[in-house]
């Protein structure tokens, strides 16, 4: 069988398949086929092929799904997520849905991008059923919470405290040191005491409240992140940590949960990427129609494609990141944390490469709603 003929199958094979399917095939993301079930899918027909995924989407623009294809594209590191929302325009009727999607980057042996294998399934239905499932569960999971707390508490405190610590141990050993260097160093243990203290109020919330129910307010995160990262760095001895940010958009959320999501995921990044030779970590915010998104890009030690999915679990951590302490608790908690706040948090990464973290914080609470 000739080349022409095996791909003529393969084709045939994508064309008639029930999982909806869809290939790009250049860096402007040209839809070089999409079969019968993605057509139905997105509302559209045959006439989109030979043309680019934005021109043919522009509302899939808006919401931000063209940004990360040209991130798969650019970078070869395949995207996954679960229960998206997306807005699905059927002539002038725009119906809300929600996909189980994958962008599986095409690489060659250089590692450079030739196509984008685009697979999705709508899990409306799901969706709606596991979120009254839910609601269910988190009023009948009273020891469920307890426990939660518990491990939030116990993991989110160690870092102020160590923070204070090492501030206490430096003044302790350097009794001499200049003005300058105390009122920094008084400065940072102040800050770590005010993390800890608004960790404690939060706990006590969560105690009391047992299902936790955000108060939402605009958080400017362009005045908090050199904290975050500055804490991180030197919790982690990463002072070679080169951090670079972007625009920095203010988020719709509760504070306490905002700390808890941003420490977090910044202190991975940190972390495990501060035994490269030339550690560097991006952080930068664009806004779509539904919301803010936040990227937290690292060029670390990544994590095994098969185990990403997984990492949200509580006590798992990358079988590759045993030489760095922590307890496999962080993402687990900004899972939590972020999903409360009506958002989304998605991880891309690639072995010895790097690992990307998309942070999704929604406009209003209405993105979980159960309309379409």
């Amino acid at each position: 069988m000739s080349q022409f003929q095996s791909l003529k199958m393969l084709i045939d094979v994508l064309q008639h398949s029930p999982l909806a399917t869809a290939i790009y095939d250049s860096s402007d993301l040209n839809i070089a086929f999409a079969n019968d079930a993605m057509l139905r899918m997105w509302c559209s027909d045959s006439s989109i092929i030979g043309t680019s995924f934005s021109e043919a989407f522009p509302n899939f623009k808006e919401e931000g799904f063209s940004s990360i294809l040209e991130n798969v594209w650019r970078t070869g590191i395949s995207y996954q997520a679960t229960a998206t929302p997306a807005d699905i325009l059927d002539g002038d009727i725009k119906h809300k849905r929600f996909f189980d999607f994958e962008y599986k980057a095409l690489v060659n042996d250089r590692e450079e991008t030739f196509a984008i294998l685009h697979t999705s399934v709508d899990v409306t239905s799901k969706n709606k059923a596991l979120q009254l499932l839910k609601k269910q569960e988190q009023h009948l999971s009273i020891n469920s919470d307890l426990e939660e707390i518990t491990h939030s508490l116990a993991h989110d405190a160690k870092n102020p405290i160590a923070i204070a610590r090492l501030g206490i141990d430096s003044l302790r050993r350097n009794i001499s040191e200049v003005e300058d260097s105390k009122d920094k160093w008084y400065e940072i243990i102040d800050q770590a005491m005010v993390s800890l203290n608004n960790i404690i109020d939060k706990t006590v919330q969560l105690s009391e409240a047992r299902v936790y129910s955000p108060n939402k307010s605009m958080v400017f995160i362009a005045d908090k992140m050199k904290f975050w990262c500055d804490e991180a760095i030197l919790l982690y001895a990463a002072n070679r940590t080169r951090i670079d940010l972007g625009v920095l958009l203010p988020v719709l959320g509760d504070p306490g949960g905002i700390f808890q999501i941003f420490s977090n995921v910044i202190g991975n990044a940190i972390k495990y990427s501060s035994t490269m030779q030339e550690p560097i970590i991006q952080i930068y915010s664009e806004e779509t129609s539904k919301g803010v998104v936040y990227y937290i890009k690292d060029n670390g030690i990544g994590i095994p494609e098969k185990e990403i999915t997984k990492i949200y679990d509580r006590l798992q951590r990358g079988s590759n990141s045993t030489s760095h302490s922590g307890r496999g608790i962080g993402l687990f908690i900004v899972k939590r944390v972020i999903e409360r706040l009506d958002g989304q948090i998605n991880i891309s990464s690639k072995i010895n490469m790097g690992t990307e973290v998309r942070l999704f914080f929604p406009n209003n609470s209405e993105i979980s709603s159960n309309d379409c």
